[in-house]
């Protein structure tokens, strides 16, 4: 499995979402890992025990191991049918902000213990069906700001990204950041031309005379 470290290795925005905290079963009485659980006072972690662990030690476990032995992933609730059902009515009216601030990226990550791909059909679909509203919002450049906290981080910038670039293209319409001014080149084409045409015009009147 592969990780993005998008936009690179120290990004700040991976390192969050894989501080998220995923429903795991042991597989195995695992010795003096008690502490993971902080919910039991147990020194150890008996088989068949829920406990909630950080996506980057679950990655490292499995990086390590090639197959995770030691834990079941479970896929934690925002992902499963329930919301599913729920986005599919109407994805636009899914608080995003409220589910998971990186929904799309947390569950790109996810997608990876889903042995039935529904996580991943899921988040595109949903993707999928918010991009109108998220043009819409953009569109509405007297409202930047606004239902922002519905978004997940990724539609965030791409809503802030949006809404500048529509107001610049509407300031361009309305020449109110950019004059449209005649290439150097057409006008020195133009000179050339008005000065051949009056020498023509000279030439054509003397011969006259």
């Amino acid at each position: 499995m592969k990780r993005t470290y998008y936009p690179n290795y120290f990004s700040i925005d991976d390192i969050i979402v894989t501080q998220e905290k995923i429903p795991c079963i042991t597989e195995q009485e695992l010795s003096n890992l008690g502490f993971l659980d902080q919910s039991h006072s147990s020194t150890d972690l008996k088989a068949n025990q829920e406990v909630q662990l950080p996506l980057w030690y679950i990655l490292q476990v499995q990086k390590e191991r090639g197959r995770n032995q030691f834990y079941d992933v479970k896929i934690p609730n925002i992902y499963k049918s329930t919301y599913s059902e729920i986005c599919k009515a109407d994805a636009t009216a899914v608080d995003l902000g409220k589910l998971n601030k990186h929904f799309y990226e947390l569950g790109r990550y996810v997608s990876h213990f889903d042995r039935n791909g529904f996580v991943g059909r899921m988040i595109y679909e949903t993707c999928r069906s918010r991009m109108k509203y998220l043009k819409d919002l953009c569109n509405n450049i007297n409202n930047e700001q606004r239902n922002e906290s519905r978004l997940d981080h990724i539609e965030y910038h791409l809503f802030l990204e949006g809404s500048k670039t529509n107001k610049k293209f509407s300031e361009w319409l309305q020449e109110n950041s950019v004059n449209i001014k005649t290439s150097e080149m057409v006008v020195n084409h133009r000179k050339r031309k008005r000065a051949l045409m009056e020498a023509e015009n000279a030439i054509a009147g003397s011969q006259r005379t």
